[in-house]
């Protein structure tokens, strides 16, 4: 289901995996979870990794209901991800890595901000689940 990455990127830091730093050009399947993260269909993200998805197995990872939700500038898969769960990413890319301080990833802020709206939705001992005021949204800054 993996295989070493294609395609090195260039410049990267001596001794760094294969795929190590920023690429441009991934492209995020509209209607996915996170094409409504970002806000837009072309992001640059951080790698640091020396391996990707087989592309033999996406036809059989999208036949038992993933999506594949992200593609690179060569076609090779990114991220997938499962439609009707409230957070389920997979990615090759890794958010921690775009992150600073006071700044967080998109994707972090998404995930904290889910979290936080299941826990707050969440029942407690004796109580019936109560729903949310606003769909998706929290008390969270953005």
């Amino acid at each position: 289901m993996i295989t070493p990455v294609l395609c090195a990127v260039p410049n990267r830091a001596p001794g760094a995996p294969k795929l190590s730093g920023p690429i441009a050009g991934i492209r995020l399947q509209p209607g996915s979870l996170l094409h409504s993260i970002y806000g837009r269909e072309l992001v640059v993200e951080e790698h640091f990794c020396n391996y990707e998805v087989n592309p033999e197995y996406v036809a059989q990872f999208e036949a038992t209901g993933l999506l594949a939700a992200a593609w690179g500038p060569q076609g090779e898969l990114k991220a997938m991800e499962r439609p009707g769960h409230r957070f389920h990413l997979a990615m090759l890319y890794q958010p921690q890595l775009s992150s600073q301080p006071g700044k967080p990833h998109p994707v972090v802020i998404a995930y904290c901000r889910q979290q936080h709206n299941s826990a707050r939705a969440a029942p407690g001992p004796g109580q019936r689940r109560r729903p949310s005021s606003l769909p998706g949204r929290s008390s969270l800054p953005e």
